[in-house]
C-alpha cells in the first residue's frame, strides 16, 4: 500500500469533503459555483485528453457550453437546453470550417471531441443540478433535494473507499483488466454491499422525503453504476496513455477522476426520482 498517497488522499478530503457536501446541502448559489466549477475544470482535462490523440477540440466553445448547461437549469431554463446544444453545434461548425488546417488533424474527430466532452463532463453532471432542483421544479421541500445530494456523494465515496480496501485485502480475480488491470471482482462486491450499507445509514440518519427502498436502490445504482462510469473513464485514460487526468487534486488525480462515478449515476438517480414521483 502506498501509505504516502493515502495520506494525501484523506488530507484533500478532510479539507474539500465539507465543501462539496455543504455546497449540496445549502444549494443555490453555492451548489451552482460548485459545480461550474468541476465541469470547468473537467472539461479542461477531457479536451488535454483528446489533445494526446491530436484531436484539437474547441476548448472555449466546448467549455463556455458545457458551463451554460447547469447556468440554464439553475434558472429554470431546462426546457431550452435543446436550443442551447443546437447554437452550440452551429458554432463550432462554422468555426472549424474556417479554421487553419494542421497536417494529420480531422475536422471531423475535432468536432466530435468538443461535442463529446460537452455531453460526458457537462451534460451528465448537470444531472446533479437537476436534482437538486426537483423541489423547485415539483413544488416540494427544496431542502430535501439537498439530503438526496449527500446520501449520493457518500454512498458513491463509500463504495470507492470499500473498494478500494476489499480489493487490497481479498482481491483475486481481476474485474476488467483490459481497462483497469487492479479492479478485482471482490473489490467490487464489497464496494456494492458498503454503498447499500452507507446509503441506508444516510436514510436513517438524516435523508429526508424518500423510504428506505428509494435510498437502497439509490445504493445499488452507486455501488454497480459508479463503478462502471469509473470504467468508462480509466478506458479514455488509458487511450489517452495517461494514468491521471491530471496532477491537480494531491493524491486523487484531475477532476474527472474525483467525479467520473458521478457521471452516469447522476442521470439514473435523477430518471428513477421521476419514475416514483419523488
Amino acid at each position: 500500500m502506498d501509505w504516502r498517497n493515502l495520506g494525501q488522499r484523506v488530507g484533500v478530503g478532510v479539507i474539500f469533503i465539507p465543501v462539496i457536501l455543504g455546497a449540496s446541502w445549502y444549494g443555490r448559489h453555492a451548489f451552482l459555483f460548485l459545480l461550474e466549477v468541476i465541469i470547468g475544470v473537467g472539461l479542461i482535462e477531457f479536451y488535454n485528453l483528446a489533445k494526446q490523440r491530436n484531436m484539437r477540440a474547441h476548448r472555449e466553445l466546448g467549455i463556455l457550453g458545457g458551463l451554460a448547461l447547469a447556468l440554464f437549469i439553475y434558472a429554470g431554463h431546462s426546457d431550452k437546453l435543446w436550443l442551447l446544444f443546437s447554437g452550440l453545434v452551429v458554432a463550432l461548425l462554422l468555426v472549424e470550417l474556417f479554421r487553419k488546417p494542421q497536417p494529420n488533424n480531422s475536422a471531423l474527430l475535432n468536432v466530435a471531441a468538443t461535442i463529446l466532452g460537452v455531453a460526458y463532463v457537462a451534460g451528465l453532471l448537470s444531472f446533479l443540478m437537476l436534482i437538486r432542483q426537483m423541489p423547485v421544479a415539483n413544488g416540494g421541500d427544496y431542502a430535501h433535494a439537498g439530503t438526496w445530494l449527500v446520501m449520493i456523494f457518500v454512498t458513491i465515496w463509500v463504495c470507492d473507499t470499500a473498494a478500494y480496501f476489499v480489493g487490497l485485502g481479498f482481491g483475486k480475480h481481476k474485474l476488467y483488466e483490459r481497462v483497469s488491470p487492479k479492479k478485482t471482482w471482490e473489490g467490487a462486491i464489497g464496494g456494492l454491499v458498503f454503498s447499500v450499507l452507507a446509503a441506508l445509514a444516510c436514510h436513517a440518519t438524516f435523508v429526508q422525503g424518500l423510504r428506505m427502498i428509494d435510498a437502497a436502490i439509490i445504493g445499488v445504482l452507486a455501488g454497480t453504476v459508479g463503478q462502471m462510469s469509473d470504467l468508462v473513464e480509466s478506458l479514455f485514460k488509458r487511450d489517452a496513455g495517461v494514468k491521471d487526468s491530471s496532477v491537480l487534486i494531491p493524491g486523487h488525480g484531475g477532476m474527472l477522476d474525483r467525479f467520473d462515478s458521478e457521471m452516469l449515476v447522476a442521470p439514473l438517480v435523477y430518471f428513477y426520482l421521476l419514475a416514483v414521483g419523488i
